[in-house]
């Protein structure tokens, strides 16, 4: 049969070869039932086996294409067989995604049909005058939802029936029910009312389900519920609508990245709108320079943050465009304050940008719109396609045009979030695997005899993904014919054991106080008597009273250490910082910064080719640059001694001064240009308050005896002896890691090593310092090194399983230093094979592994 009308659109030969697929295989299903008598105590169940087989189809192809088109035409074809001898008339409900789509349909279905009658069943559910192609067009909110205030249209009111009247109505009458399904994979997702409207209420003979997502998990849920058990599929390759100029040849998307230092600082939503304006503008121009009518449409997809879309017109008017006037209009639709023009914005082309957040980004047509920029964070490969699908399509005025500039074959998608780029590169990649097939026409339904049904295994027909359940077996559509295949259920259950031991060492920290040095609990007579008996330097033991281990000073360690402690009395601290804090050149220039260097990169996510990259320049966000200026500010005292407003207001003083100094000052004439530049160099600079805070608590940290070691120490168990120890053990407190380099530093044999102690956390007699975030720093080790300068020949050593700490803890250890004892060395048990040295890094501003530890470099470190 022949689709070729001189009314609306003219189909393309892949269209029209489509419309006549899906006009046989519904037709064929028409003519099934109309086989059947409905005498038959089997009728129902034989109407259901038919319309379950041969009475849905599904258009399956990329937004663009004309599946709406093709679906309408189905339509039309379909109710124009009533004047065939024995198919019934037929009325449409047509369901589109969302409720601003309903006036698009109608529109579309006056524009291109002359035989349906559109009708919006809000308004118009007249039983009078039913006839055959009749669409009623609605939501699934509309009619099923569990809100019965939502849907209106199931009531009746004096002057209109509910649709649940109008449906049994024209059933009674002889009336086939269709229903159009657009958008299928977005209608049915979570909505249980819709399967029990759709089954109980409309219970269709036709259905065609219009989608542009291949093989959606959510069709299969529909098609399961309904009891559909062979989906008859027409799809449409993407390259068909190219070679037809109906969609253009790709889509290039567009990601902007930045080094980790500045990228929390970039506004990567302003970048991106800069970049989809620059492109739109480009796109104007070139349209205009061949001569060409068409306006572009500029797309913007907002988030849900508070104020985006004022955010949004504000930049955009910054670029040039205005929301009254008339050109270059900015227009928005959301669902909260939604266009009630949005219909015509398409061709409206005083209107250059359209702000949306969700609603829009199903099934709004828009032939002209050639950029897409989008906010909103999302990897999911169904955002993809609808977001690629609003720019796929060619404007008509430029279908018939050859030797374009190439840039206008494509659509443009310009992402602030770069991990969005992946569901737009998914949903490409499952675009490209549609080909393009025709459904089967062949039922798979023979009826035999009236009473008596029967499944009859044919060779023709499609391959279906679906399956139809038959007591315990499974009647599975195979390379095109069916077959019996019995089910086994699998009772095997896989179960994964999880590991939840924690790889930490309980108690096992250097830094954990296990109080070893225990008082004399047993009177001073007891010590005197042990010491007269068995002299200073024997192990003493007692039965349930422990062992003591004299202090040995014959290896020639001092019997007082020195401990640095932070003395600020009379001190103004703020004012000694703020004289400390760097406005060099370098942080003059960053104050003035109002932007900085990124990489944009662009890929042509249909062929997944990716375009050289390219330099930009994006603004910084000052909202981000003052909340990170704050937390530098508030973070930065780690010593807890420092007023936070006072130094604030000091350095702001001391900037302004600095500005005046350099004959600047009329680059931040107001307070707030003041503030917003030292707001910039404490966020892109924050390590300079850091070193400022950190050199002035070194001037004012002053070093002191501690007590003196004690004679002796305690253990209820016997230790292991130790020859270079202070009191010839290895003390019961050393973790895993301690005790190793204990033994590293009790083994040496070239006599760098003269003793070592373990230096315990929170003793009077202990080595401790002041560090940012630890005002009381306790290293593990004391040891005395021969022939080392340095610490007055003492070192101090530090042991750690992690070199790099979300605490920083680390960080700062590997860059403390003792005013008497020098620098302390931080070691690290490489594969618990050999010690390295961990050094800081500034310019990476972490720890790493350096060189192995020799017994020479205790002397010189």
């Amino acid at each position: 049969m022949s689709n070729v009308k001189t009314f609306g659109t003219v189909l393309k030969p892949f269209q029209n070869d489509a419309v006549n697929n899906g006009t046989a295989v519904l037709s064929t299903c028409l003519k099934e039932l109309a086989k059947l008598s409905k005498e038959s105590k089997k009728y129902a169940e034989n109407k259901k086996l038919i319309t379950s087989d041969i009475g849905a189809i599904l258009f399956e192809a990329p937004t663009g294409t004309g599946k709406t088109l093709m679906a309408g035409h189905v339509a039309e074809n379909i109710s124009q067989l009533k004047n065939t001898k024995g198919l019934p008339p037929v009325i449409w409900f047509w369901f589109a995604p969302f409720s601003g789509l309903i006036d698009q349909a109608i529109n579309t279905i006056k524009t291109e049909f002359i035989t349906l009658r559109p009708k919006n069943p809000a308004v118009d559910r007249s039983i009078s005058d039913l006839k055959s192609g009749d669409v009623f067009v609605t939501t699934w909110a509309s009619v099923a939802v569990s809100n019965e205030a939502s849907r209106t249209a199931r009531k009746s009111t004096e002057t209109m029936s509910s649709i649940d009247e109008l449906v049994n109505y024209a059933k009674a009458q002889g009336f086939a029910i269709g229903v159009v399904i657009d958008e299928a994979h977005h209608t049915f997702r979570g909505q249980t009312k819709a399967f029990t409207f759709y089954k109980e209420v409309l219970e269709p003979e036709l259905t065609i389900l219009v989608t542009a997502t291949p093989r959606d998990k959510d069709i299969a849920t529909f098609t399961n519920a309904t009891e559909i058990t062979n989906l008859r599929r027409i799809t449409i390759s993407r390259q068909q609508a190219i070679e037809e100029h109906l969609i253009k040849e790709g889509v290039k998307a567009a990601v902007f990245k930045a080094s980790n230092d500045v990228a929390s600082f970039i506004n990567f939503k302003q970048t991106a709108l800069k970049q989809a304006v620059a492109t739109h503008n480009r796109i104007k121009q070139a349209l205009m320079e061949t001569g060409q009518t068409v306006v572009p449409l500029l797309l913007v997809q907002v988030d849900s943050e508070e104020g985006s879309i004022e955010q949004t017109i504000a930049w955009l008017k910054q670029m040039g465009f205005r929301t009254e006037g008339d050109s270059k209009l900015i227009r928005h639709h959301t669902a909260d304050e939604p266009d009630p023009f949005l219909s015509t914005i398409a061709a409206d082309e005083a209107v250059e940008v359209l702000i949306f957040k969700m609603s829009v980004a199903t099934g709004f047509d828009a032939p002209r719109a050639f950029t897409l920029v989008s906010f909103r964070p999302n990897r999911d490969e169904d955002f993809g396609v609808q977001v690629v699908g609003r720019i796929l399509r060619v404007d008509r005025r430029l279908q018939v045009v050859k030797d374009l500039p190439y840039y206008l074959n494509y659509g443009y998608v310009f992402l602030s979030d770069s991990t969005s780029q992946t569901g737009l590169t998914s949903a490409a990649q499952r675009i490209n695997q549609v080909k393009t097939e025709l459904a089967s026409v062949t039922t798979n339904v023979v009826i035999s005899d009236i009473e008596i049904p029967t499944m009859q295994i044919t060779q023709e027909g499609n391959e279906t993904f679906l399956t139809y359940n038959w007591g315990e077996e499974t009647i599975e559509q195979t390379d095109g014919s069916l077959s019996a295949v019995t089910e086994a259920p699998d009772n095997h259950e896989t179960v994964t054991l999880k590991d939840n031991t924690s790889s930490s060492d309980s108690n096992c920290n250097s830094e954990t106080e296990n109080d070893i040095y225990q008082p004399d609990l047993f009177g001073e007579w007891f010590a005197n008597d042990l010491h007269n008996n068995y002299g200073s330097n024997t192990v003493t033991t007692a039965k349930k009273l422990g062992y003591y281990y004299p202090l040995n000073t014959s290896l020639g360690s001092p019997r007082v250490f020195r401990r640095a402690i932070l003395s600020l009395n009379n001190i103004d601290i703020v004012q000694h910082i703020v004289s400390r804090f760097r406005f060099d050149e370098d942080s003059l220039i960053v104050a003035q910064q109002s932007g900085t260097k990124i990489i944009k990169e662009e890929i042509e996510i249909f062929g997944n080719k990716k375009d050289r990259p390219e330099e930009i320049r994006a603004d910084l966000a000052q909202k981000e640059i003052d909340a990170r200026a704050q937390t530098t500010l508030l973070t930065a005292d780690d010593f807890d001694v420092i007023d936070s407003r006072a130094l604030y207001a000091a350095l702001t003083k001391q900037f302004q001064k600095e500005l005046e100094i350099r004959g600047i000052d009329h680059l931040f004439e107001t307070d707030k240009e003041i503030r917003a530049g030292l707001h910039k160099i404490l966020a892109l600079r924050p390590r300079q308050l850091k070193q400022a805070i950190s050199e002035t608590v070194a001037q004012f940290t002053q070093s002191k005896d501690s007590e003196p070691l004690p004679d002796s120490i305690y253990s209820i168990e016997a230790l292991e002896p130790a020859r270079l120890n202070l009191y010839e053990v290895f003390p019961d407190d050393l973790n895993t890691w301690e005790r190793p380099f204990a033994e590293y530093l009790d083994n040496d044999l070239t006599g760098t090593v003269l003793w070592w102690h373990r230096n315990p956390p929170r003793k009077p007699f202990s080595v401790t310092m002041p560090l940012p975030g630890q005002p009381d720093f306790y290293p593990d080790f004391i040891v005395g090194i021969k022939g080392r300068t340095h610490g007055n020949g003492i070192l101090l050593i530090e042991t750690k399983r992690v070199i790099n700490d979300q605490e920083r803890n680390a960080l700062v250890k590997a860059q403390a230093k003792h005013p008497d004892y020098a620098k302390v060395m931080m070691v690290y048990w490489e594969h618990k094979e050999e010690w390295k040295v961990v050094e800081y890094d500034p310019v990476t501003d972490k720890n790493y592994l350096d060189r192995v530890l020799r017994t020479e470099l205790l002397i010189s470190y």
